[in-house]
């Protein structure tokens, strides 16, 4: 109820400014994503920025669209695993000895910047948790990376809350599979 939410803001010493509020709105645009009654999903208008992204020629170039990626990478299953020939070529130039600015672009980097443009176009919705109801937690290691996903059941369909993945560290490779 609005009145609560008023009473809160009061409270902690803020005001709000009527000509900048809105009320009752169905879908609203925040911070590069569009909140509705059904979940979040990633903003059209910066997803059409990914899509439109030209393909790496030097290394600055992936370093931008990783952060782009990345910003969304909630939205992304297995998204350490997709940008682990990216971030081979990142790392590979940090260490060599005559950095240049150009990058060998190899069949791997084409699949994993293409791959990035189908999973943000074709993000799911990710839903809030219902925390009254059974919340499923799946997750995946491999040799590189870790991966996770949170769900839960709506009218008998699987709804994604987030997803989550990273690389793992030079140390946590040598891990035991059952400890990863």
């Amino acid at each position: 109820d609005l009145s609560s939410v008023f009473d809160r803001l009061k409270t902690a010493g803020l005001t709000l400014k009527a000509s900048k509020c809105d009320f009752c709105r169905k879908k609203l645009k925040y911070l590069g994503h569009i909140i509705t009654p059904d979940g979040i999903k990633p903003d059209p208008g910066l997803i059409d920025s990914v899509k439109l992204f030209p393909q790496p020629t030097r290394l600055k170039d992936i370093q931008p669209f990783l952060g782009l990626t990345g910003y969304y990478r909630k939205f992304i299953k297995d998204y350490a695993k997709i940008s682990k020939p990216l971030l081979a070529k990142i790392r590979s130039h940090q260490k060599s000895k005559r950095p240049t600015n150009n990058i060998e672009w190899s069949v791997e980097c084409t699949t994993a910047f293409e791959r990035f443009k189908t999973a943000l176009t074709q993000a799911s919705i990710l839903r809030a948790p219902n925390f009254n109801e059974p919340l499923i937690l799946e997750t995946d290691a491999c040799d590189y990376g870790l991966g996770a996903v949170l769900t839960q059941e709506y009218d008998n369909k699987k709804f994604v809350i987030p997803y989550a993945s990273r690389t793992q560290t030079a140390a946590e490779r040598n891990y035991f599979p059952t400890e990863k």
